[in-house]
Parts: structure tokens; sequence; C-alpha cells
């Protein structure tokens, strides 16, 4: 899958996460309740957790 900056996912556990910067095959992502928007944390998410991608910006 690729990812690129600013992407927004959803994970395996239900949440929604913006992708904020690429390092190798792991993402620094803000990981957001889906319900009300909320941050949950910051934290580095690998490809596997990633379900789908939401929204992604074309150039």
């Amino acid at each position: 899958m690729k990812l690129k900056k600013f992407d927004v996912v959803e994970l395996n556990n239900g949440n929604k996460a913006s992708i904020l910067d690429i390092r190798n095959r792991d993402y620094y992502a803000e990981i957001v309740n889906p319900n009300n928007g909320a941050t949950i944390e910051h934290r580095m998410i690998k490809e596997d957790e990633i379900k789908a991608i939401i929204f992604t910006k074309n150039k």
C-alpha cells in the first residue's frame, strides 16, 4: 500500500489516523476517535495496522 503524507486512513481497530510523517515503512500518525474526532494519541503505525485509505490528495 502506497501512502503519502497527510493521507487519512482507517485502522483495523476502527480508529482513523492522519499520516504526518513517513519513516521507512513506518508511519507517524495522529490517531483520532472516529465518532467525535478527538485526538487519542500520536504514534508510529505499521502498514499491517491499516485497513483502508479514506482520503488521499492527488497532485
